[in-house]
């Protein structure tokens, strides 16, 4: 493959910048009507599909509880040397499955709140992470305690009018 260099496109004037963000504005229509056209075409396709998988979705759920309802009636039978059975296409069987459930008229907001009340906190999830809104307001001294900084710098920016734009089209 070979080597191509960019070419760069040179504004010389204030008419040219307002050409540019013109076409800009054109350009980002464009890639709008592409990106609808590309949704309505994925929005139908999954909607065919979910048509089509339905009924065999159903099937499959009726054969699952068919081979279920089979295997529990016929447990002992089935099952009463080993907990699975492998039948070629799959393997059945029951498992021991152990669940935490809350006690009778005890939510878990109840529990959360038995935890921190008995000192529990290691079963308790949190989610920590630095909260740099509330740091913008800290002085600089305090920043520099925690490792933090603050730069200020004038960062350039493009704000494309569509609206004025797709009134004028």
């Amino acid at each position: 493959m070979s080597r191509t260099k960019p070419k760069t496109h040179i504004i010389g004037s204030l008419q040219g910048m307002e050409a540019a963000l013109a076409e800009m504005a054109d350009i980002d229509r464009s890639i709008a009507r592409h990106t609808a056209d590309m949704n309505e075409v994925m929005d139908k396709a999954k909607a065919d599909s979910k048509a089509q998988c339905e009924p065999l979705l159903q099937r499959r759920k009726a054969l699952e509880d068919a081979v279920a309802t089979f295997a529990t009636l016929h447990r002992s039978e089935l099952f009463d040397k080993k907990k699975s059975r492998d039948l070629g296409f799959g393997i059945v069987g029951f498992r021991k499955v152990t669940k935490l459930l809350t006690l009778p008229k005890i939510t878990l907001g109840n529990v959360l709140e038995r935890l921190h009340d008995l000192g529990f906190t290691s079963a308790i999830r949190t989610k920590e992470s630095v909260d740099r809104e509330v740091m913008r307001e800290w002085p600089e001294e305090r920043l520099h305690t925690v490792g933090m900084r603050r730069v200020s710098e004038d960062e350039f920016y493009i704000e494309i009018a569509s609206e004025e734009l797709a009134r004028e089209a």
